[in-house]
């Protein structure tokens, strides 16, 4: 039962210590018909079992869950590389009394452990659970496409006839679609935050994913739905939990507020890893990497094509840009039918991640 234990001195904190919160479950299973147990910290134990388990009119014999659940495919995949393991498979179920899977609060307590890939996975249950519209944000991914065209006043480049100018107004091009590239994807982060502070189905949608495991344990005995909330004198209460729209889950959410903010994730390659450059960042993300890839190819193309002894360089520079204007509208059709399937698509694209701040410790 180490792993367990480990669990709730992890997860509860407490007003009092956190053995007799291990002893109050212990106590409640056995009032419950389970293994027999008196506790030598709590007073009358006992009598306190037995008054929790009547006053909620718990039914069914007690018994504890394994020390671990497989998390589901779809919480994996979410969790990130490798998959959730170890302590990340801790059921939220402490207690299980006939077929409620209870989860235990003695006090303050935090609403969710683990790190960032927890908090991740979470993000985007609650993103699909509460059935947050792509529309805008792919519109608004739309409008930031629009506005990577370079400019096509040729006279402000300075750009004579030569085919050193033609080879420098592709860098330039270049240069400058990276550079709008990176002013839409400071933008679109802005837009996403802004959509998931404004969202109160969000933040239930993460709170009852966080209290109960409901998606990462594939509603198995690991998934609580049952918040037993109890002092050391027994006076308790008791609060089923079945959908995110539950009153309960309400009242919690109003106290979590998560906050997303997103941060950039950078393309490596193993080609530039070095002791100064450990991870290999080659300086690209995802998002600036196809945008720049494809219109240095345009350019490129038409500065190879072109016969400087029958049209001016302006003529090349033109039809190269008139080609960038066509590749784009290809372009975003097929990003949009990327990243319309779902959340997690959207955001990989854009080479960004949730990062998920919130109030951890809750009055239950």
């Amino acid at each position: 039962m180490q792993n367990f234990r480990d669990y709730l001195i992890d997860n509860l904190i407490l007003e009092g210590d956190t053995t007799a919160a291990y002893d109050m479950e212990k106590v409640i299973v056995a009032a419950a018909g389970g293994p027999k147990f008196k506790s030598s910290l709590i007073k009358n134990s006992d009598k306190v079992g037995k008054k929790i388990v009547s006053s909620l009119r718990l039914s069914g014999k007690g018994k504890f869950p394994k020390n671990s659940y497989p998390a589901s495919k779809k919480w994996n995949t979410y969790f990130g590389p490798g998959g959730a393991k170890g302590s990340t498979l801790t059921p939220k179920t402490d207690f299980v009394i006939g077929r409620d899977r209870i989860s235990l609060k003695t006090g303050d307590a935090q609403l969710m452990s683990g790190g960032q890939a927890e908090a991740s996975a979470t993000f985007y249950v609650a993103a699909e659970t509460s059935k947050q519209s792509l529309d805008k944000s792919v519109k608004a991914l739309g409008k930031q496409m629009d506005n990577l065209l370079p400019s096509t006043d040729l006279s402000k480049m300075g750009i004579k006839g030569s085919k050193t100018d033609l080879e420098k107004a592709g860098k330039f091009a270049e240069v400058e679609i990276l550079k709008k590239a990176d002013e839409a994807h400071k933008a679109f982060k802005q837009d996403l935050r802004k959509i998931f502070n404004a969202n109160p189905r969000f933040a239930q949608a993460f709170t009852y994913e966080a209290m109960t495991g409901r998606t990462k344990f594939d509603n198995s005995e690991g998934t609580a739905d049952y918040f037993l909330v109890t002092d050391y004198d027994g006076n308790a209460q008791g609060h089923r939990v079945k959908s995110m729209n539950d009153p309960y889950v309400k009242k919690i959410a109003k106290q979590v507020r998560p906050d997303v903010k997103f941060k950039s994730t950078q393309n490596t390659s193993s080609q530039l890893k070095s002791p100064t450059n450990p991870k290999g960042k080659t300086g690209y993300y995802t998002f600036w990497s196809a945008v720049g890839l494809g219109v240095k190819m345009v350019v490129e193309e038409e500065i190879k094509n072109a016969d400087l002894l029958t049209e001016g360089i302006m003529d090349v520079i033109k039809r190269a840009y008139d080609k960038v204007a066509n590749w784009f509208e290809g372009f975003w059709n097929r990003v949009k039918e990327l990243v319309s399937k779902s959340w997690e698509a959207l955001i990989k694209f854009m080479a960004i991640e949730p990062d998920v701040s919130f109030n951890n410790r809750i009055s239950w």
